[in-house]
């Protein structure tokens, strides 16, 4: 069986001492292969000629196991079962990821009495003595840059590299995505390096391919014609989420709602430790300024492949994000960073995140000051190409020792992203009055009290939605107050507004607390509500056509009532 590599030639999987031949391996006559058990062979309807096991550990790892099965796509030569390695401190969340997958799961404690022709991990720390076959590890993330705690033991240890108790006596090959990986491995587990196989990242593979699509993303996102930024960030108390718990909701108040989206795309761990309830409190207010939050199991990929930013810390998702050509705004590099990796080389090239500065000139410089080739020292130092490396499917069947399908292995899209969000229906707005033009910004109002001051010549205040908004300090305090349908007695009611409007065909109807009332004629009655309240303000609201961004506006006065 296929474990491990030739030293002449790093990208080939040769056959070592362990090997079986096709269709060997039964531990007694009449002992069959999972997935049914013993008398699998009296139940089965596909007597499929290989088994694979597929271990699950953390949901990060989970996910990237089942993406890279899908290279087994219409194959009924092989049977793919997975079982659940639960020792991580992460591993909340998995099982369910597997139970919406439709996985077949065999008992870890059983593994032992059960024989497999292959095994795939994601996972470094998979505790290997629990099952006899050929292993295959894939990286979790994008190459070794990272120090952390020993999840099996007290220090730390470069993460994503594989013990050398672990390959001593079984046969494990581990994936790379650059020669560079491999003399890493030497340094920190020599056994490692022996056992490297060159492969194509196939993550980025699909990323780039995705980015193809990304007007059928942005058109499932609602986006319009505004920039998407995605806040990614790893685990732990050097994440950018862990220095800035406030970064998504400071982002949201900073970045026009009119003209751009705010996501996050976090790494699973976070929700894994601290539950997904308690991640929900502490982005609560970012949530409910309408943060496109991507669950922990799916839908980042995708996210990241409609992004216009990323803004990011050292994380894998940084790597992957200026591989495929997103501006990055990345944040200081933490100490758990191993210097001269290709993660240094990226903080050097991308424009650094200052957490103290305001955050909207730096999303717009990271993106205007983008290069198709700025990333490209630290992209190339991680993600080698062919003939350098080989497909993750010819690695897999050279693992499962058959021939491999002929065709192309399949490249399919990732789904749309299905982001938890919250409709946004309150919002400071700014606007700024001349001669024939009406300015307008609008940030979402859970997230006010970091909503910076109005610059010189604008003039702010709190626009709420009052046939939607469910948030009563909101009501109380807005000074405009906008209807989906009339109510004559609004302005009663709330005392503190000053406007209300209702819409109509063409536009609203907006009524002053004074008596006056105006038709304004428009699309966007949030922005046509503001438009009204600014030329009251400016003592300017009479019959006339303004400018509203690019749209033209008209206001005609109505009898008082």
């Amino acid at each position: 069986m296929p474990h491990a590599v030739s030293a002449a030639d790093p990208t080939r999987l040769t056959t070592g001492a362990g090997s079986r031949e096709p269709g060997a391996g039964s531990r007694e006559p009449g002992f069959v292969r999972v997935p049914v058990g013993e008398e699998a062979a009296h139940w089965v309807t596909v007597p499929a000629q290989r088994t694979l096991l597929a271990v699950a550990r953390t949901v990060t790892s989970t996910a990237r196991v089942l993406d890279a099965v899908q290279l087994l796509r219409d194959d009924p030569r092989v049977q793919v079962v997975f079982s659940f390695n639960d020792t991580s401190p992460f591993n909340d969340g998995v099982l369910p990821l597997l139970e919406r997958a439709g996985a077949r799961l065999v008992p870890w404690n059983r593994l032992g009495e059960l024989t497999f022709d292959a095994a795939l991990t994601c996972s470094e720390n998979t505790e290997f003595r629990a099952f006899d076959a050929p292993a295959l590890v894939l990286q979790h993330g994008a190459g070794f840059h990272k120090i952390l705690p020993d999840s099996r033991g007290e220090g730390r240890r470069l993460a994503g590299t594989v013990r050398a108790a672990d390959l001593r006596g079984r046969r494990v090959t581990v994936a790379v995505t650059h020669p560079a990986q491999i003399a890493q491995l030497a340094a920190a587990e020599p056994a490692a390096a022996d056992r490297a196989v060159l492969i194509t990242d196939p993550m980025l593979e699909r990323l780039r391919a995705a980015r193809l699509l990304r007007h059928r993303y942005r058109t499932a996102l609602g986006l319009g014609d505004r920039r998407l930024v995605v806040l990614s960030s790893t685990w732990g108390r050097t994440s950018l989420l862990g220095r800035a718990p406030d970064l998504p909701a400071r982002l949201l108040a900073q970045l026009d709602a009119g003209t751009h989206a705010v996501a996050s795309v976090l790494h699973p761990n976070i929700t894994a430790g601290h539950g997904a309830l308690q991640l929900r409190l502490w982005l609560a207010a970012a949530r409910d300024a309408g943060l496109l939050a991507v669950p922990p199991e799916a839908g980042w990929q995708a996210m990241l492949a409609t992004a216009d930013c990323v803004v990011g810390d050292h994380s894998s998702v940084s790597l992957l994000a200026a591989a495929t050509g997103i501006p990055l705004l990345l944040a200081p590099l933490s100490d758990e960073v191993v210097p001269g990796t290709p993660m240094t080389a990226l903080s050097e090239a991308a424009v650094r995140l200052d957490l103290h500065r305001p955050l909207a000139a730096q999303v717009a410089a990271a993106i205007d000051g983008h290069t198709p080739d700025r990333y490209a020292a630290a992209v190339t130092a991680t993600f080698a190409e062919p003939p350098v490396t080989r497909p993750l499917r010819s690695v897999l069947y050279d693992l499962l020792a058959l021939p491999e399908p002929d065709g192309p292995a399949p490249l399919v899209a990732f789904p749309p992203p299905v982001p938890e969000t919250t409709p946004v229906h309150s919002y400071e707005m700014r606007t700024r009055v001349t001669a024939d033009r009406i300015e307008i910004e609008r940030f979402p109002a859970a997230v006010r009290r970091h909503v910076r001051p109005p610059a010189e010549g604008w003039t702010g205040h709190l626009l709420s939605a009052a046939d939607q908004e469910w948030d009563l300090r909101l009501l109380q305090n807005a000074e405009v107050l906008t209807q989906a349908t009339g109510d004559p007695d609004v302005l009663v009611r709330f005392p503190g507004a000053a406007l209300a409007c209702t819409a109509v065909p063409e536009g609203i109807i907006a009524e002053l607390r004074d008596g006056r009332r105006a038709i304004v004629s428009g699309q966007d009655v949030t922005a046509l509500a503001a438009c009204a309240y600014a030329l009251a303000r400016a003592g300017a609201l009479t019959d006339g056509t303004w400018r509203a961004g690019d749209d033209a506006i008209s206001v005609r006065l109505l009898p008082g009532l």
